[in-house]
């Protein structure tokens, strides 16, 4: 009969190599359908404890756990070798007012009335907020 401290142990061992395993998933499918469409990945540049500034909005005690418990820099680490391997290239990017600026002409985007939708004051081109990255 084990004792309660071993098993402990072993269900973290397992966790461990579960995390590591979808890890790894997840970047062969990124880095494979970047490599059939002939992208470049582009990962955000992360501070050095991303969860951290995540949970401080977040009231639910279940939920700031697992995001703390999630490994976001292992994740970008991961496709990048995965990249590496394929050949793809990898762009990092400071998130920070890319939703704010135009990617053509670099000048301020308007969104109306909290729509995700924006339009270029320069130029007329219309953005999603999502899909603006300089």
């Amino acid at each position: 009969m084990r004792s309660q401290g071993l098993k402990k142990i072993f269900r973290k061992l397992k966790e461990r190599d579960r995390k590591s395993d979808l890890r790894w998933e997840l970047a062969k499918i990124i880095v494979r359908v970047a490599v059939e469409r002939q992208y470049a990945i582009v990962l955000e540049r992360l501070g050095k404890n991303p969860a951290r500034e995540m949970i401080n909005h977040v009231r639910d005690d279940q939920l700031r756990h697992r995001i703390y418990q999630a490994s976001f820099r292992g994740v970008q680490r991961a496709i990048e070798e995965k990249a590496r391997e394929y050949g793809v290239p990898v762009v990092r990017v400071d998130t920070r007012n890319t939703s704010r600026l135009c990617p053509l002409h670099g000048a301020r985007m308007v969104y109306d009335n909290g729509s995700r939708l924006g339009r270029c004051t320069a130029g007329g081109e219309v953005w999603h907020r999502d899909a603006v990255c300089p």
